[in-house]
């Protein structure tokens, strides 16, 4: 046995001699066994983990971008349908800033909401792993830091994509907005 990578291939040319001489096979004879150094299968494990990363990485980009655009639209629709109301707010003495953190306060709990079911689903799907017989998944769990940077990422992607329509509801001139039918 081995105890640091480095003496791996000389470990190797041990093993090889041995068999070699075990198995009777002269000097210009080729090897009837092969050796593998468990290195290699690490390596080629972390290149294919690496890659389904970036796959996922990708998919889970596109999929915030989706989403929120999605929040983006909400959140616009919002704000023309609540036109005579933010009016009504200015009127009466409410700043650009309180109107603009009402609404990105609603469009970061819109992605709260949002994050917490993603969470509720994904826990369901770990505590269902742990209930297949014979598969050894009875510890299958999903991170406290995964859910914390699910939370994290929600409200991100609702500051973000609910800035433009904030900033569009505390920009909205009280008068004009008073007349929108």
């Amino acid at each position: 046995r081995i105890h640091s990578p480095e003496l791996s291939e000389e470990a190797k040319a041990e093993v090889t001699a041995v068999l070699r001489r075990m198995r009777g096979l002269e000097a210009g004879e080729p090897d009837t066994f092969q050796i593998a150094a468990i290195d290699q299968f690490i390596s080629q494990f972390k290149a294919l983990a690496a890659g389904i990363t970036a796959i996922a990485g990708g998919i889970v980009g596109i999929s915030l971008l989706v989403g929120g655009i999605g929040i983006m639209n909400i959140m616009l629709v919002s704000v023309s349908e609540r036109t005579r109301e933010i009016g009504l707010r200015k009127a009466v003495g409410a700043t650009p800033t309180a109107i603009l953190m009402q609404f990105l306060l609603e469009a970061v709990t819109l992605c709260g909401v949002g994050g917490f079911i993603g969470v509720a689903i994904g826990q369901a799907f770990a505590f269902g792993l742990t209930r297949i017989p014979n598969a050894q998944l009875d510890q299958a769990e999903v991170p406290l830091w995964a859910i914390v940077m699910a939370f994290l990422f929600s409200g991100a992607v609702g500051v973000i994509f609910g800035m433009f329509p904030a900033i569009k509801a505390a920009r909205l001139d009280p008068i004009e907005a008073l007349r929108h039918e």
